[in-house]
């Protein structure tokens, strides 16, 4: 893998999970949340798992 591809793909999963950490604050901030709210708090979290997963698979790939 080409080392600019990784080094433009991490930044971008970085910028998303900075936009996540400040939609959890947002979310925290307040005591209680309509179904709509709870429902993309819940893609929030999997979109998480979504990217620390693609971290995973990048540094596998690059140590290959």
């Amino acid at each position: 893998m080409e080392y600019e591809y990784l080094s433009n793909r991490v930044k971008a999963l970085q910028r998303e999970l900075a936009e996540i950490a400040e939609h959890n604050r947002q979310y925290f901030s307040k005591r209680n949340h309509a179904a709509n709210e709870r429902a993309q708090h819940e893609v929030w979290i999997a979109r998480v798992y979504e990217i620390r997963a693609e971290l995973r698979g990048l540094m596998e790939r690059s140590a290959a």
